[in-house]
């Protein structure tokens, strides 16, 4: 199984949305690149019906009308579940995506019945600083974001490649029309308004955002636990399918 692309119509806005499975909904929100990819994500697709919406300027998704804030970007992610007719589902944001999903649940707690938040961005944790990203060289980023290189064989050019740099070019435009800056100063507040039953995965090797901003959100979010994986990097759904498997339990036990 894989996961098929089809093209749906937000506000206007020609969105690729990638799906796999005919279960109960489960939304990925991905992060702030998807040069990785969604395989680890088929799996899931034996229990719920894997839907990845892609952000403006990522995949086929138009970049324009821009989106500019918090606020517009958790419209643009109800109203993608609107057209697709999910009214309730189990969250999973990932990186960016978490920080996306965490503000969905919290101004629309009534449509998320499990979140699982994997490294997400967003919280300001001064003894755990995040790393100048756009300072490092190529080669640098790539190994801050994964302890397994073998994650990026076959993903990115071997030469010049214009239409592969193009993509990254415009998923940044993307990111800098709505993103808060090196933290969102109202995240705090916010989680708190969240309802759900919420997991918090965390490599402990993470050099993107480190582990050590894990406790910060599990204090903020009123019903969280959190499960952290050793010698594993920002991309840990690619370097542990453990990672994967712990959704599906985590689900199951919030029910039981």
């Amino acid at each position: 199984m894989t996961l098929s692309s089809r093209m749906i119509q937000v506000k206007g806005r020609s969105t690729e949305v990638l799906t796999a499975g005919q279960q109960e909904p489960l939304v990925f929100l991905h992060g702030g690149g998807i040069v990785e990819g969604f395989d680890p994500f088929v799996p899931l697709a034996g229990r719920f019906t894997v839907t990845a919406p892609l952000m403006p300027g990522y995949g086929a998704t138009e970049l324009d009308p821009p989106l500019a804030g918090r606020e517009q970007v958790i419209e643009d992610i109800r109203d993608a579940l609107d057209e697709l007719g999910i009214q309730r589902t189990v969250l999973v944001g990932h990186s960016l995506g978490g920080w996306r999903a965490a503000a969905f649940a919290a101004r629309f707690p009534e449509r998320v019945s499990e979140l699982v938040l994997a490294a997400p961005f967003g919280m300001d944790v001064p003894e755990h600083p995040l790393p100048d990203m756009m300072a490092m060289s190529p080669a640098e980023r790539l190994a801050a974001l994964t302890n397994d290189p073998s994650i990026w064989e076959g993903r990115l050019p071997t030469g010049p490649d214009p239409e592969f740099e193009a993509a990254r070019g415009r998923e940044g435009q993307s990111i800098m029309r709505f993103h808060p800056g090196p933290h969102d100063p109202d995240l705090p507040g916010l989680l708190s308004s969240v309802s759900a039953p919420t997991l918090l995965l965390w490599g402990e090797d993470d050099k993107t955002i480190p582990a050590g901003h894990a406790d910060a959100w599990h204090k903020a979010l009123p019903h969280s636990s959190v499960k952290t994986f050793p010698a594993t990097g920002h991309l840990l759904f690619h370097e542990r399918s453990e990672a994967i498997a712990a959704i599906t339990d985590f689900v199951r036990s919030s029910r039981a």
